[in-house]
């Protein structure tokens, strides 16, 4: 009797935490800024004013499941602040308790869509074994704005002539030197 009563323990806070994110269920979105200046090798410069949008703290994150269930798929549907529906589908490890893929939560390209928008995402979720649902459950995520962030002025030199051409990769790497203007 005296090996029930720790095992009830475990397993009741485990549940306590409740399905969500392996960061949690609470967001803040900062919209950052910053200029960048290039001189590049064949004699040509540029100067960039850099925007993006940041998830804190993750823009990718693992679904976190119920513990004690076995199934091998995750299925996620948002319902978005917004009214909109966003679905996404991941293996499930049952040893760890989590979705196998981290899941795409704030960036958006063109060939990806956020599964969170700002506001309240109302999430439910299903666990499959071989197809068969196992376990349905609901979570919901909040995504707030923060304060805007501004990253210094700073000056590169670059022998790729194409630094000077596209702001895409130079403004990347501004944003991960300055640990996106935090």
């Amino acid at each position: 009797m005296k090996l029930l009563i720790p095992l009830f323990l475990i397993t009741r806070s485990t549940f306590a935490a409740g399905p969500g994110f392996s960061s949690g269920n609470n967001f803040v979105a900062y919209a950052i800024q910053g200029q960048v200046v290039v001189h590049c090798s064949d004699g040509t410069s540029a100067s960039y004013n850099c925007r993006d949008s940041v998830l804190d703290p993750a823009s990718y994150d693992y679904f976190i499941g119920p513990a004690g269930v076995k199934a091998d798929e995750v299925a996620l549907s948002c319902l978005r602040a917004d009214g909109t529906r966003r679905d996404r589908i991941s293996n499930y490890n049952s040893t760890l308790g989590r979705s196998s893929d981290s899941f795409n939560l704030w960036i958006s390209t063109l060939f990806q869509r956020p599964l969170l928008l700002p506001g309240i995402n109302k999430i439910d979720f299903q666990l499959r074994n071989l197809g068969q649902g196992v376990v349905r459950g609901a979570f919901e995520v909040v995504v707030n704005y923060g304060a805007p962030r501004t990253c210094p002025l700073t000056h590169y030199n670059s022998t790729d002539s194409n630094d000077c051409q596209s702001q895409y990769t130079v403004c990347q790497k501004y944003f991960e030197q300055y640990q996106y203007c935090r």
